[in-house]
């Protein structure tokens, strides 16, 4: 009975991916952000070159991108044969194209937050994305490891995302610090740490009270549903801010 709800959902929420990433990209003036290699030349302690720019990164495209990768997720479980395959997971408690795409859409989100709050290396910037990685497989192994039906829930995948999903916003949270002792941060890169930070801590949470079998959340459509809303509400909120600003 969900599978006809959850394909018009998915249908709605590709169009509106993809039609705010067409929006980002026409509405875009090209702004960049350059990002760096330090590199130290001689025995530790040696003066630290490569701080020019090595790549002009530019925002609208990369914001585009993950839009477009939501769009792609989201047109892939609503088609024939595929949406079978969705729904089938969906019955044993996974949605291994959700996490597969929240592995590169949302690592790309927590780079951009960096990149504006100036964290310009390249090399922080990829451990950042890999963590975030990390943090959303160990999503998909909570699911894979607590198929529909268990009795005793592994909270360890759980867990460990937790963990690894924390030091992303631990290091772009010292910059900002640092930088709004220093000399100030503006009001509007705050505002897009702190509600993001809050988004994805949702996504966090509607884990747990899917596994703590809290209520409706211990069904799998309200719990894949949520989601669904999640993703388009912190994908949207990110883009547009960052546009704005």
């Amino acid at each position: 009975q969900a599978a006809p709800t959850l394909r018009r959902w998915n249908i709605a929420l590709a169009i509106l991916h993809a039609a705010q990433g067409v929006a980002i990209l026409l509405l875009s003036n090209g702004f960049t952000l350059g990002v760096t290699i330090p590199y130290m030349v001689g025995p530790p302690g040696s003066p630290i070159l490569g701080t020019e720019p090595v790549w002009q990164v530019p925002l609208a495209t990369f914001i585009a991108i993950f839009l477009f990768l939501a769009a792609l997720d989201h047109l892939l479980c609503a088609l024939p044969g595929i949406d079978r395959w969705y729904i089938a997971n969906l019955g044993r408690g996974t949605n291994p194209l959700r996490w597969w795409e929240y592995s590169v859409s949302a690592s790309l989100m927590i780079v951009l937050i960096g990149l504006i709050s100036s964290v310009d290396q390249l090399t922080a910037l990829i451990a950042i994305f890999g963590a975030n990685v990390g943090m959303i497989l160990f999503g998909l192994a909570m699911e894979q490891r607590n198929p529909a039906g268990t009795q005793k829930v592994d909270w360890r995948p759980f867990i460990y995302g937790c963990v690894v999903g924390a030091f992303p916003w631990i290091a772009i949270g010292l910059v900002l610090v640092r930088a709004q002792v220093d000399a100030g941060v503006p009001v509007a890169i705050w505002a897009i740490y702190i509600s993001l930070f809050v988004l994805f801590f949702t996504f966090a949470l509607n884990m747990w009270l899917h596994y703590a079998r809290k209520g409706r959340w211990a069904g799998i459509v309200l719990y894949e549903k949520t989601y669904l809303v999640l993703s388009l509400v912190a994908k949207s909120l990110l883009a547009w801010q960052i546009f704005a600003s």
